[in-house]
């Protein structure tokens, strides 16, 4: 930070230029998994990052980043403290005057000077935050309902029994009309994104569904990793969840005597000349 800078700014602007306390960053699937609306919004090059209760339209947790300097990061670490556990009403109703007014070191000198192009920047985000939320709020609720219903079928008595129910009246055909339009569905599109996909080889009747990766996830080691425990995941949450997903191996496609005769005579595999014992 330059001098000049620094002359024009208060000293409380820059401490916290120095160790804001909010810098950091939400994903929307930290959100999803707490049943959570997240609201994330940008203007220039500061980024504010809400997380909020949709029930009660609680702030929960905050932060925000920026490479836009000791002005920004003064703002909006203080507008992130300053709406800790209120709501989103009483959180847009702060302005950048009683933001830059609790920056101040003496309440007649201002904290950043009037002409900063920062303080109407972050006037419009404030503004913003509050045009969005109600559509983040309507995508959480749907996405709270949706979590609810799959602990309810994966992991209550009631809701297994009724899961068995439904599946056990299912023909095999029918199951595995299921799981492919649930592959189509959230599955095959990532993985040919990546030059895979995935084909079903069989289902058994422990509920053991065999596959086949193709294209590149063939020869992709988070295919036995990552990306099995996704579809496994899925599948379990959205079409049964007593389901286990067994990738075929490459091995079992390779018929009898395949080894070729120098790959036996090196591994001391040939028939007529056994090696010698070790014993």
């Amino acid at each position: 930070m330059s001098e000049e800078m620094c002359a024009n700014l208060s000293q409380k602007v820059q401490e916290i230029a120095k160790a804001p306390k909010y810098r950091g960053a939400i994903f929307q699937i930290e959100a999803d998994e707490k049943g959570l609306a997240l609201v994330d919004v940008k203007v220039s090059s500061l980024k504010v990052y809400l997380m909020i209760d949709p029930e009660c339209d609680k702030i929960l947790e905050t932060r925000f980043f920026t490479y836009g300097g000791p002005i920004f990061t003064a703002l909006a670490d203080t507008f992130c403290k300053m709406i800790q556990q209120k709501t989103i009403d009483e959180a847009c109703a702060i302005t950048t005057v009683s933001i830059e007014e609790s920056l101040r070191d003496t309440p007649d000198v201002r904290a950043i000077p009037e002409s900063a192009p920062e303080i109407s920047q972050m006037q419009t985000l404030i503004e913003m935050v509050a045009q969005v939320y109600p559509e983040k709020k309507g995508t959480a609720i749907l996405v709270r309902e949706k979590m609810d219903r799959i602990k309810y079928r994966t992991q209550t008595a009631e809701g297994r029994a009724e899961a068995d129910a439904e599946w056990n009246a299912m023909t095999k055909p029918q199951k595995i009309e299921k799981i492919e339009a649930w592959l189509h569905q959230s599955v095959r599109g990532m993985l040919q994104g990546d030059g895979g996909d995935v084909e079903i080889l069989d289902l058994t009747e422990d509920n053991r569904l065999k596959i086949r990766y193709q294209g590149a996830c063939a020869g992709c080691g988070s295919a036995m990793g990552g990306t099995l425990f996704y579809i496994e995941d899925e599948l379990k949450n959205n079409v049964y969840y007593n389901l286990i997903v067994e990738p075929e191996d490459p091995l079992d496609n390779l018929p009898p005597n395949a080894m070729s005769d120098a790959d036996r005579n090196l591994a001391g595999l040939d028939d007529n000349n056994p090696p010698a014992s070790l014993f």
